[in-house]
């Protein structure tokens, strides 16, 4: 699947969605185009693939002021040295990137085919903690929102209530496997109830297209599965199969070697 560039526009926001190529785990930088500036959320796995959003940014010809980081998975904060913006994440994730980016993103490489031999990247320490809350940035209002034990202990989701739009971030994906690495099914379909109350129509997960409500029970469909798949499975090779044959459509592929490097660390 190539990388691709979607549009979700409402009340005068517009949020340009990068979805990175399936060497880059089809995850989703959102740029959120206010009326004179630029938020962007998440910097991609690769540097390749941040200089791609960059670009982005600068054909719209608005500074990037912020950038987001959801959480401390390596897909998510491995670009963020390609941009200039301050960078912001809850306390605990920039606690995680600024104490182990560094080992996260080898070994993220390393169980992803074609990162291994990436070179020496670096992470960016996070400059500034992000409080759960409002705020108002350029005459729109921002939610902040910290879901725990979903994909992983805790991450950044951001709603934009006038505009009815929810990056969910991880809590959410969309035609692509979940990493279920964390193995907290029970947890992240709690987290998942607890999104699908508010009153967000339009949804922008961390992996794959932007979608609506009805990605609520898509992945909660996935977790039942991905559940009853890694109980079943004698390793992680058969765990890969069942996976791929319940959603053989689904992209992520790539990211399996690094969630079987959790689920199944005797091998």
């Amino acid at each position: 699947m190539p990388a691709t560039l979607t549009r979700t526009v409402a009340d005068s926001v517009t949020v340009h969605t990068y979805t990175a190529p399936e060497h880059g785990w089809r995850v989703n930088s959102h740029l959120i185009e206010l009326p004179s500036q630029l938020i962007l959320v998440d910097a991609q796995l690769t540097i390749g693939y941040a200089q791609e959003v960059r670009s982005i940014a600068a054909r719209l010809g608005k500074p990037i002021t912020r950038l987001y980081i959801s959480h401390a998975h390596p897909d998510h904060f491995v670009g963020a040295s390609v941009f200039d913006a301050p960078t912001y994440a809850l306390a605990s994730q920039r606690e995680l990137i600024n104490c182990s980016g560094d080992v996260r993103i080898e070994r993220g490489y390393r169980y992803t085919p074609g990162h291994e031999n990436a070179g020496e990247v670096h992470a960016r320490p996070v400059d500034e903690v992000v409080e759960p809350g409002i705020e108002e940035i350029d005459g729109v209002r921002f939610e902040f929102l910290a879901p725990v034990e979903a994909e992983t202990t805790e991450q950044l989701a951001i709603g934009l209530p006038a505009q009815q739009i929810l990056l969910a971030q991880d809590v959410l994906y969309h035609r692509v496997h979940l990493f279920i690495g964390e193995h907290a099914f029970d947890t992240w379909e709690k987290a998942i109830d607890s999104l699908s109350t508010m009153p967000y129509d339009i949804v922008l997960p961390g992996h794959g297209g932007p979608g609506d409500r009805r990605l609520y029970a898509s992945n909660r469909e996935y977790l039942d599965v991905a559940r009853t798949a890694y109980a079943a499975a004698t390793g992680p090779t058969d765990l890969t199969r069942r996976l791929e044959a319940a959603y053989p459509s689904y992209g992520g592929k790539a990211m399996q070697g690094l969630q079987n490097f959790y689920l199944f660390p005797d091998g």
